[in-house]
């Protein structure tokens, strides 16, 4: 059975979250992604590896496919993440020059 390829925005938007993600903890606004998955009640192995997967994309995947949906809110309602930019690439990482 041949396995479905993710769509090109599909890829984008789960590069743009980890993006965020990283930033987010680069900053220590967010500990670890460890802890981001934690907080949400998110499955760490699945998102360890999908961050690996949209690093290096010549590595084999692990079955893991998408970031769960409601993710994408977590970073946008509760640290300011611009949905538009989030979504569509469109305009700054944040709503707001302040970052949050």
């Amino acid at each position: 059975m041949k396995s479905k390829k993710i769509r090109t925005q599909a890829a984008e938007i789960q590069n743009r979250f980890f993006q965020a993600l990283d930033l987010l903890i680069e900053s220590g606004r967010i500990d670890s992604l460890q802890s981001f998955c934690n907080e949400y009640k998110l499955h760490r192995p699945k998102y360890s590896n999908l961050r690996t997967f949209s690093k290096d994309q010549t590595k084999p995947g692990t079955g893991y496919k998408f970031i769960d949906i409601d993710s994408l809110y977590y970073l946008v309602a509760d640290f300011g993440i611009s949905s538009d930019w989030l979504i569509t690439g469109k305009g700054g990482m944040y709503k707001n020059k302040k970052g949050a």
